[in-house]
């Protein structure tokens, strides 16, 4: 007897050894499925961070996980109760199994689809096509949680535990950690645990009223809007559905958090849902909360489709009135149809979720997105608000009513709000960065506009705010983000645009600058109409139209590539869309400066870029040669000067030194010392540039011809006119015989001659042949080109070399008004005629006339060429000579003194120009 009695209580004990055994494994298991799958989730945020492709292949995955995790906490703290019976135990423990072999298998997929650092570009493209390649690996994964998930709340739903409530037996149990910041007591009494959502409350026939589900708290601080909270309500007093459209981070949310509040205030028992409309899941679970709010039969069947089930209830004209927020709807295929690699949450993916939105007398429908156009098309055209950034006024109070007052500046705090664009959440971001750093306002401002990659990362921080929805981004670059990969997907093309603008001088950028040269018209306006959409860039009209983005939404799309790992592409792409534009060495005819001008911002822009392979360093060079070319035109020798030496560094170190391209930057480097007025140096660097063409080019090709031209020039500068006849005549026989007599480079060298006959003193041959070129140079280039002006400002000097005062006066005015019309302000053209208008007025006695066109011109010398170059101290010279003339003796006293003194800070040029002294003007 005793033996038997002893064998029971071993049964018994063995039978309770196993129940425990399995509690511990289940526990277990639900521990390592939330440890386990929070990693998951942090890496599935990384993919999101680097790849705009694996965003999309993991959207739905990253979306429906964190809602297990959820449930299995929930799980667990029933489980700590005693209310989760060992039979649905039993159940759940191979469905939480299955979590975890899916976990595993989802990290393994990130783990080959996510880019490290220390991979190359051809690592990085390999990995984003393995993940187009497990595209439908991903989605069986997620069609397997979305079963589980059901399964685990099928199991909850039908195994209820038959737990009284034994408070004694609570207090024993242990307690799980849940992760390492995360500790769940099970000790909690019943009354304090968190409700499941497969619990059923006691049902109901009809609804409870003034059902409120809008997941924030009203902002008492909540400034500005009246105007479009006015509309809102304006606007649906016509239409059923309105829409509020911006830029990512301008408010719309805000905005739609206040109108439910002042929705509510206006009609007390009305209903007020909120939906999530960023992804299918989000938004087929927010439709499952309002059904179990308003307990529409059949809330709590698995089989009932919600969607279609509140649609229905709400749609009913006996409904109690009701507004509806569908906030984040930026996904157009999301409303409109599928798209390849989304696995939703819906039942069938032919299902677009645009027709669950009820419409009803009762109700209305307020959305927020940032695609226009899909915000048209919901609110059904007149139902659309455009939102803008806030006004000054309401930027600075908003700063205002975050900030404390000792990190408070008022001019400082305008200046921010201005640099951050009046963007809200720029400036909430602001904000919480003073405060948590405990910086000032003016300290804050500093650091943005120090360095752009400290703006990049401060606009990147993340910001935690309880005005925004927690599956939301809190920064503004993280927000934007969304906008750029939401576009990716609608419109490869418009992410190109958006690139290629972000990279050039994304302040003003033409047009033509982005259009490919085959591309259909429609084609391109459609692409540039999703960028307006998202309100990332505005596009003016007519013949110049151009496209314009703001600087921070410049910064955020850099920052964007620079993720990717496509940053170093579109900056190589940028700087050979305005190298190709740029006119080179030859071309730079009068027709093209206004071109010129309009891509002067770009170059400087790409070529401030660090460039690694050879074709781009190369590229640069010759974009250096381009605009070093157009600065010598535009009297800025410095910078010319310092782009010729850089373009030749490059040259020199990755070219042969007789390579064309190398010879042409050793040509330009001295054209650039001959307009400096280092006519030495230009003179060997010229000469270089003549041996190595006639060896490598020829003696007759016109890059060979013109470095004769331009050291003939040269020599003239150097008066050694023996020289110069003999190159000068050289240069004009090669390009008649080579180009023919109506050729511009032809007219250069007849010009150069006439010069050299002028110089000689030679009137007569030098009036002959001035007269022919100016002749053949209004009927060829037009009466206003430069270089006609240039042949009238040598021909006016003639005049007045023969004593023709009056004659010379006219040319020069009519030279004047043209130069001023067509050159740069300061150009060397517009300084010599105007000097050679001063002496003019000399000879006519007209000192008053002559002082002041000579301070214009000492003013402008001094600012292009500096104090003591040649050119200013020449013109000083006439200047006292002037004053001396008019009696002011302490003037010009005071003037020989400043003379004095630059003379002595001259490192080289020991005499003034000839071409100079004369007046002459060469092309």
């Amino acid at each position: 007897m005793n033996s038997v009695l002893e064998l029971v209580l071993l049964a018994r004990a063995i039978s309770t050894m196993a129940e425990a055994f399995a509690v511990v494994g289940f526990a277990s298991a639900l521990l390592h499925l939330v440890d386990f799958g929070t990693k998951v989730i942090r890496r599935l945020r990384e993919v999101e961070d680097y790849t705009v492709e694996g965003a999309a292949y993991f959207k739905s995955v990253r979306t429906r996980f964190p809602l297990i995790l959820d449930l299995v906490k929930k799980i667990m703290l029933q489980m700590e109760a005693g209310i989760i019976s060992d039979k649905s135990q039993e159940v759940m423990h191979p469905i939480v199994n299955s979590c975890i072999a899916q976990a595993q298998n989802l990290d393994k997929m990130i783990s080959r689809s996510l880019p490290l650092s220390t991979d190359n570009f051809w690592i990085r493209g390999k990995k984003v096509v393995h993940g187009v390649w497990s595209e439908s690996e991903i989605q069986r994964i997620d069609a397997a949680l979305k079963s589980d998930f059901e399964l685990l709340v099928q199991a909850c739903t039908f195994q209820k535990s038959q737990w009284t409530g034994h408070s004694n037996a609570i207090s024993f149990a242990p307690t799980f950690s849940i992760s390492p910041s995360v500790q769940v007591t099970l000790a909690q009494q019943q009354n304090q645990l968190p409700s499941m959502p497969w619990e059923e409350p006691e049902r109901q026939v009809h609804a409870p009223q003034a059902v409120f589900m809008v997941p924030f708290s009203r902002d008492p601080n909540f400034l500005g809007r009246q105007d479009v909270i006015k509309e809102v309500s304006e606007k649906f007093q016509k239409c059923l559905s309105v829409t509020l459209s911006g830029l990512g981070g301008i408010g719309k949310s805000q905005i739609a958090i206040e109108f439910c509040f002042v929705f509510k205030d206006m009609y007390p028992s009305a209903q007020v849902f909120w939906v999530y409309g960023a992804d299918p899941v989000h938004f087929e679970q927010s439709y499952q909360e309002i059904a179990k709010k308003l307990r529409v039969p059949g809330w709590n069947d698995l089989k009932t489709d919600k969607l279609r089930l509140v649609q229905e209830w709400l749609q009913d004209e006996s409904a109690t009135e009701w507004l509806m927020i569908v906030d984040n709807a930026d996904d157009a295929t999301m409303f409109y149809g599928t798209r390849l690699g989304d696995s939703s949450a819906l039942q069938s993916d032919s299902k677009s979720l645009a027709r669950f939105l009820p419409q009803s007398s009762r109700g209305r429908v307020l959305i927020t997105t940032r695609d226009r156009r899909l915000g048209e098309r919901l609110s059904q055209g007149p139902g659309i608000i455009q939102v803008a950034p806030l006004s000054a006024g309401e930027s600075k109070d908003l700063l205002r009513s975050k900030t404390s007052e000792e990190n408070w500046s008022e001019d400082d705090a305008l200046k921010l709000v201005e640099y951050l664009s009046s963007l809200p959440l720029a400036i909430t971001q602001a904000a919480a960065f003073i405060s948590e750093n405990s910086v000032t306002v003016s300290e804050y401002l500093e650091m943005l506009c120090n360095d752009e990659n400290d703006l990049k990362e401060l606009l990147n921080e993340h910001l935690e705010d309880s005005r925004r929805d927690w599956r939301s981004e809190n920064s503004v670059i993280r927000t934007w983000k969304l906008s750029f990969e939401q576009i990716s997907k609608e419109s490869p093309r418009a992410a190109e645009i958006l690139s290629q603008l972000a990279t050039l001088n994304f302040y003003e950028v033409s047009r033509s600058y982005l259009r490919k040269d085959d591309e259909i018209e429609m084609a391109f306006r459609t692409a540039l109409g999703t960028l307006q959409a998202f309100s990332l860039i505005t596009v003016t009209r007519g013949q110049n139209a151009t496209c314009k983005m703001h600087r921070l939404v410049a910064l955020a799309t850099q920052k964007w590539l620079e993720v990717r790992g496509t940053l170093e592409y579109w900056q190589s792409r940028a700087l050979n869309t305005v190298t190709r534009r740029f006119p080179g060495p030859g071309h730079q005819h009068y027709s093209e400066f206004t071109n010129m001008l309009r891509l002067m911002p770009h170059a400087q822009v790409v070529l401030g870029y660090q460039l690694k392979s050879t074709d781009d360093i190369l590229a640069c060079a010759r974009l250096l040669i381009s605009t070093a070319l157009f600065d010598l035109h535009r009297a800025e020798y410095q910078q010319a000067f310092e782009k010729c030496e850089r373009a030749l560094e490059i040259r020199e170190s990755l070219l042969p030194s007789d390579h064309p391209e190398t010879l042409e930057s050793v040509q330009t480097l001295g054209e650039t010392l001959l307009h400096r007025g280092e006519f030495s140096t230009a003179k060997i660097m010229l000469q270089r540039a003549i041996v190595g063409r006639e060896k490598s080019l020829g003696p007759l090709h016109t890059d060979t011809l013109e470095s004769l031209s331009d050291i003939t020039i040269t020599l003239l500068e150097l008066n050694d006119l023996e020289s110069a006849e003999t190159t000068g005549r050289k240069a004009l026989e090669g390009r008649q015989q080579i180009l023919g007599t109506d050729h511009p480079d032809y007219l250069v060298s007849l010009n150069i001659m006439a010069i050299w006959h002028q110089l000689k003193g030679e009137y007569p041959l030098a009036l002959e042949v001035t007269e022919r070129v100016l002749r053949d140079r209004e009927r060829l280039l037009g009466p206003d080109c430069p270089d006609t002006l240039v042949t009238l400002n040598n021909l006016a000097c003639l005049n007045f070399r023969m004593g023709f005062h009056d004659s010379a006066s006219q040319m020069l005015h009519r030279v004047l008004v043209g130069e001023q019309s067509s050159l740069a302000k300061n150009a060397y053209d517009i300084q010599v005629s105007l000097s050679n208008k001063a002496a003019v007025l000399v000879a006519q006695k007209r000192f008053p006339e002559a002082e002041r066109d000579l301070r214009n011109v000492l003013q402008m010398r001094e600012s292009t060429l500096g104090v003591s170059h040649a050119s200013t101290l020449f013109t000083m010279e006439a200047l006292a000579h002037v004053l001396e003339a008019r009696d002011d003796t302490e003037a010009a006293l005071n003037l020989n003194a400043r003379i004095n003194q630059a003379s002595n800070e001259r490192q080289w040029l020991p005499e003034i120009s000839t071409l100079l002294r004369a007046g002459l003007l060469f092309d």
